[in-house]
């Protein structure tokens, strides 16, 4: 049988010790050897099963050439760059610890030679959900449809959401609100209880309300429900002593989220309360409390009260619509600024109560004139309120809440940048 002379003729191998011997590097064997010279260049004569090469033209090997040569092909010299892209390539063993995080690390140089990491953001994966109505016919709508019918929100649950946001804006360090007007009787503790009870429910932070009026204060009272809680003034005395929160402690009391240092039931105890001692009670209220209520008397010649208004960032000053109630509410404000405490008046904030029994008599309108330029909110009446007992934020009307949110609002809304 004829041998095809297309099929590819096997290299030759020589066994060694038991070993086989690999065919010579192709640059061996192109070149032939001093020693060694081929047989057909010896006789003169060609090969007939290889082609005839032109004498103008290098002779460039394909594969079948050099597997019918026995010699094989050199990888670096006929693909150069198939090698070159696996230089960097490490074992799985040897490869750097991937990052597991959403945000990987891109370094970019910068004018100092020195890398500077930047941070490449990941994209977006999931479509942003359309906000869902909380209440009203529009959650009406909502819940029937199983979702399918979305009208959005309110513009009243907008206008919530956006009051919510303001209420917890972050807050650096210790930030002082007082409550005080020069007329007692006019819901000055209630809406300093209200305030601190929303602030207290909507902050990430602890909240702590005292009660530094010289006149025996209820404030305690009327948040815990407990009767003859004294606090302020033993607090005062020991204040060198307490060095963690543990030992702060034993001077407060809490219900809810909201915590109250109480005042001294003792009229004669509370009146000896200093200047000084209300900033020894501050300085360590503030190491672990960032948001401080504080329910000032009405005393404002007090020795007490120099202290309280230098160590004050926000006043809230109430009033009423009453003749009485929104005249002393001015002129606590007319004051301060002629008192040197001009920057509390300007960015005070009016809580105006409002009554169950106004007379006729009275123009509301005149009323909210004379606090032109300063935020007023308006405190609707609730029964809730009226009997001085134990005060529930769930319990009052959504008016109500409302208002105390916006004042709430509004202390945050001062707190610095």
């Amino acid at each position: 049988m004829t041998e095809s002379p297309f099929r590819a003729k096997t290299a030759p191998t020589t066994s060694m010790n038991g070993a086989t011997r690999l065919p010579a590097r192709r640059d061996d064997a192109t070149t032939p050897r001093q020693d060694e010279t081929p047989a057909s260049a010896a006789a003169g004569q060609a090969d007939p099963h290889v082609p005839a090469q032109r004498q103008d033209e290098p002779h460039e090997p394909a594969h079948d050439d050099v597997a019918a040569s026995g010699v094989p092909f050199d990888m670096d010299a006929d693909f150069p760059d198939f090698l070159g892209q696996f230089v960097d390539w490490q074992t799985p063993d040897a490869r750097p610890a991937q990052q597991t995080t959403t945000q990987q690390a891109e370094v970019s140089p910068v004018e100092d030679g020195a890398p500077q990491a930047r941070t490449i953001a990941s994209p977006q994966l999931l479509r942003p959900r359309p906000l869902e109505p909380t209440s009203g016919p529009r959650r009406w709508v909502h819940a029937m449809t199983g979702g399918l019918v979305n009208l959005g929100p309110s513009a009243a649950q907008l206008r919530e959401q956006e009051r919510m946001a303001r209420i917890q804006r972050p807050l650096r360090g210790a930030h002082v609100t007082t409550y005080l007007c020069l007329k007692g009787g006019i819901t000055k503790t209630t809406t300093c209880i209200g305030t601190a009870l929303t602030a207290a429910q909507y902050r990430p932070e602890a909240v702590v309300a005292g009660d530094f009026n010289p006149d025996a204060g209820d404030l305690a009272e009327r948040v815990t429900g407990r009767e003859g809680l004294a606090g302020v003034n033993q607090l005062a005395q020991h204040v060198d002593s307490v060095t963690s929160i543990g030992d702060l402690s034993r001077y407060l009391y809490s219900e809810g989220r909201l915590t109250v240092l109480p005042g001294e039931p003792d009229p004669k105890l509370g009146e000896s309360l200093t200047s000084a001692q209300f900033n020894a009670v501050i300085e360590i209220l503030s190491s672990y409390y960032s948001s401080i209520h504080v329910d000032a008397g009405t005393g404002i010649t007090h020795p007490i009260m120099p202290g309280i208004l230098a160590r004050t960032d926000t006043l809230v000053v109430p009033a009423a619509y009453s003749i009485t109630g929104a005249k002393r509410a001015y002129e606590t404000l007319a004051w301060l600024r002629s008192n040197g405490f001009g920057r509390l008046a300007s960015s005070a904030i009016v809580a105006l109560t409002e009554r169950d029994l106004v007379s006729r008599e009275v123009d509301k309108n005149a009323v909210l004139a004379m606090f032109e330029g300063i935020p007023v909110v308006k405190v609707p009446a609730d029964r809730h309120l009226a009997d001085g007992a134990q005060v529930h934020l769930e319990q009052m009307q959504p008016r109500t809440r409302e208002a105390f949110a916006e004042i709430a609002a509004l202390i945050a809304d001062r707190y610095p940048a």
